[in-house]
């Protein structure tokens, strides 16, 4: 019986291929979150291409908010009264000072292998921070102009925290909610007078105008994820095909051991390998004895189970990676083992004949028992610069032939005498 071809993709993998095929059919569905693993796989990418982004702009970044500062401070200097200038100035330092430490944190966890896993914990933290004091600070400007240019800076922050940091948009909203409300108490406490106007604009508005942005933004890298994502399946599902189809190309369909083909292409391989290293390189020729009386007897389909059965024998013997099986033809099967000098291969070749023996699968119609045997012939190469693989091949097949002439059910060595 031929085996089927496995070069589908796993179930689930299958199910989400499907799934996407779906979702990308009818976009209006987008917007809702995905299964739970595809969920997770589509935040995990953009906290992975935030990561990256963080990583190549980081030395850039702090050029910009090194000039950013050298730029804002004469201006601060300028338009503050001078009767309140020191105060502006030292609520501008620690603006100045809240930016640089929130900045300067991403890269450092980008940068610590160890911390990446928890990159989303800190972005919200920072974001909590970053808010908070952008806000706290910026209605305590004395001047009104910095004020209203401190609220700049809020709608700014809030813009990089939504844009760039690959955080769930909901979770930013009311950590930046939070982070925005509390402020006013304190202020309410310490007498501050404050423009609530102002406030409400630059730090609780803006804050609803990213997240729906965000959101907006989220739907159509979605969109984006899916498209790559079914382009990875795509791709792995053509591998497995490509990888079935070398597969199937090599092996004997019926029992799953390689074919003569492929035998071929590796005793050329593995000649050329033993030439290099002086290496033996042994053959181990099998017949299975009697086997159209078999066929006659108990029918092909019992045949084929038989031919199966000596061929996992023959499997289970093949200890290392480098030792392989193949069917030669019909009931004859072949292994190569590089490496392996005539008696190891005797030792193969006897386990073999043994293993089969005690199956014990009925053979009624044999010459020489009542249970299915084999003929084994071996033949090794040792380093004779007159042999080729052509006449080693031969040599195991003289070997397997003399086996049957002596009687069947027996092991000879090509070049041994008796």
């Amino acid at each position: 019986m031929i085996k089927p071809a496995t070069a589908a993709l796993p179930e689930d993998m299958l199910q989400e291929d499907q799934f996407i095929r779906k979702l990308l059919a009818d976009r209006r569905r987008i917007s809702r979150p995905f299964p739970e693993s595809l969920e997770a796989l589509f935040w995990q990418s953009l906290a992975q291409r935030s990561l990256q982004m963080i990583r190549n702009i980081a030395t850039l970044g702090v050029l910009i908010y090194f000039v950013v500062g050298l730029i804002t401070f004469p201006s601060i200097y300028l338009i503050a009264d001078e009767s309140h200038r020191l105060h502006d100035i030292l609520i501008w330092f620690l603006m100045y000072l809240n930016g640089a430490v929130c900045l300067a944190t991403l890269p450092v966890i980008a940068s610590i292998p160890g911390l990446t896993p928890y990159f989303q914990r800190f972005i919200i933290g920072v974001s909590f921070i970053g808010i908070f004091f952008s806000s706290f600070l910026t209605v305590q400007y004395e001047e009104p102009r910095l004020t209203q240019q401190g609220g700049y800076i809020v709608v700014f922050v809030y813009m990089l925290i939504y844009f760039l940091t690959g955080t769930r948009p909901l979770i930013l909203w009311i950590t930046c909610l939070i982070a925005g409300l509390l402020p006013l108490p304190i202020l309410c406490l310490m007498g501050e007078k404050f423009d609530p106007m102002l406030y409400f604009y630059s730090v609780i508005f803006s804050n609803f105008i990213g997240f729906f942005v965000s959101q907006s933004i989220i739907g159509k890298e979605r969109i984006s994820f899916l498209q790559a994502r079914l382009l990875e399946l795509d791709k792995l599902h053509s591998k497995l095909m490509s990888n079935e189809l070398i597969r199937l190309s090599n092996e004997d369909p019926l029992t799953s051991l390689y074919n003569r083909r492929y035998f071929n292409e590796a005793i050329h391989t593995e000649w050329d390998r033993a030439e290099r290293s002086g290496e033996p390189l042994s053959l181990v020729f099998v017949d299975i004895d009697c086997f159209k009386n078999y066929n006659d007897t108990y029918g092909h389909l019992k045949g084929d189970d038989a031919l199966v059965k000596v061929a996992q024998v023959l499997k289970n013997h093949m200890r290392r990676s480098s030792d392989m099986a193949a069917r030669y033809g019909g009931e004859e099967f072949i292994l190569l083992l590089p490496n392996t000098p005539s008696s190891g291969a005797q030792v193969v070749a006897n386990n073999i004949m043994k293993a089969v023996d005690d199956l014990k699968v009925e053979h009624s119609a044999s010459l020489i028992g009542k249970y299915l045997t084999l003929s084994i012939g071996v033949a090794t190469w040792s380093g004779e610069a007159d042999m080729t693989e052509t006449q080693l091949i031969a040599h195991a097949d003289s070997a397997v032939y003399q086996a049957k002439s002596d009687g069947r059910h027996l092991v000879r060595v090509f070049g041994e005498s008796l």
